[in-house]
């Protein structure tokens, strides 16, 4: 059985843009990343530099308006150029940042003048951005802004913010700014109590601490072509009497849900990818190649299930993908597609450590395969809640289907 696609004849004329580009443009010394904290700055800071020469290329976020610094690209030309970066081990961005769910509602939301002012920095790679969106009482459920993280009252042209977000933010990069959800009125109903921001970092009153967690990201995340992308520890980010300018307010006061609907379209699997699925790779090529797996598959031929669940699964979850990206996958096919991805990684870890034994849970350079790609795959495939819980994208999916609230 083959799924693999084929390019066109014009979609090959590109990839040979793409490949002389990249020979010309990526650092020879750029260590490929699996597991993000191993990172060195020096390491970041070469792929920062990588992010803003995409940029300038437009290359960056290739979908988006040429007016607004995007690449102007089409999905088959897009498909190639992701695709032509992961054979660089290199994923769009090259590293985190949350750009990529803040440029959807600024497109669907902002004025013609935030476009200009916001979008071209983000597409260049000139800010990194934050998504500030959970807090201890608002994970699944992100209409639920308890903690008073932006209050009603108002100074004149400024919002006064005070609160908590958590679960925010990466390593080893510090943000230029923050995509924030807050509550703007305490009176107003659910849904409409609610306002978006794109705000400095840097602004007097917030306060970033580190929490240092087990997993790195979600599996999803992890299977891509590079781990340096992946979020390795959050952050609290504390507000403490933040005045913040109406003129970073995305869309109208009280319309964040609105704006925030259109960011986790996105960020519940709503953007159309080609999947490649790195982990399931080179598992299927230890199962191939590496002697010690194969005699344990001899051994134990019923191990034999798990490799074949692990190779269905994975081309499932690619077909979805390319059926959202012929824009097939319908309302429901994003969330649809995200709720597969986490729900199959949790059953391919448990497959992975049957097979590969306790080669799956080391990363040390005597034991470890594939420099620790499995050992990573071990503790993202136990972090379900990122990027939408089970639960909240069942209910997007029932919503999409009319058939729930």
């Amino acid at each position: 059985m083959d799924f693999s696609l084929e390019y066109t004849e014009e979609q090959e004329e590109f990839a040979k843009e793409v490949r002389e580009w990249l020979e010309e443009n990526v650092p020879k010394d750029l260590v490929d990343i699996r597991d993000t904290l191993k990172m060195s700055h020096e390491q970041w800071q070469k792929r920062r530099e990588l992010t803003r020469k995409l940029g300038e290329k437009g290359w960056l976020y290739p979908g988006y308006p040429l007016e607004y610094g995007g690449g102007g690209l089409d999905m088959d030309h897009r498909y190639v150029l992701t695709q032509e970066l992961a054979k660089k081990g290199l994923a769009l961005p090259p590293l985190y940042d949350m750009g990529i769910l803040a440029a959807p509602a600024i497109m669907a939301y902002g004025t013609e003048e935030q476009k200009k002012r916001f979008l071209p920095p983000i597409f260049k790679g000139d800010v990194l951005t934050w998504q500030l969106f959970t807090e201890p009482e608002a994970g699944t459920d992100e209409a639920n802004q308890q903690t008073k993280a932006l209050r009603y009252v108002r100074d004149n042209d400024y919002f006064i913010v005070n609160g908590q977000k958590i679960f925010v933010g990466s390593f080893p990069s510090a943000p230029e700014q923050f995509y924030l959800l807050t509550r703007s009125d305490l009176e107003a109903p659910r849904h409409q109590n609610l306002s978006s921001f794109l705000i400095p970092a840097n602004l007097p009153g917030i306060t970033i601490q580190p929490l240092d967690l087990f997993p790195l990201s979600t599996l999803p995340v992890a299977c891509g072509p590079t781990g340096a992308n992946l979020e390795a520890v959050k952050h609290s980010v504390f507000f403490d009497d933040v005045r913040i300018h109406e003129s970073h307010l995305i869309g109208r006061e009280g319309q964040g849900w609105m704006v925030t609907s259109a960011t986790l379209e996105v960020e519940h699997g709503g953007g159309a990818w080609i999947a490649r699925n790195l982990v399931v790779e080179k598992f299927l090529a230890q199962c191939k190649s590496n002697p010690n797996v194969v005699k344990r598959l001899r051994e134990n031929p019923q191990l034999l299930n798990s490799v074949v669940n692990i190779y269905i699964g994975a081309q499932i979850e690619r077909l979805f993908s390319m059926r959202n990206a012929d824009g097939k996958g319908g309302v429901y096919g994003g969330p649809q597609l995200a709720l597969y991805s986490k729900m199959f990684g949790a059953r391919l870890i448990a497959d992975m450590a049957a097979v590969l034994g306790p080669y799956a849970f080391v990363d040390d350079t005597e034991w470890g395969l594939d420099e620790g790609i499995f050992e990573v795959g071990q503790r993202c495939g136990i972090c379900l809640a990122p990027g939408g819980t089970p639960e909240a994208l069942k209910i997007g999916i029932s919503r999409a289907l009319a058939i729930g609230r």
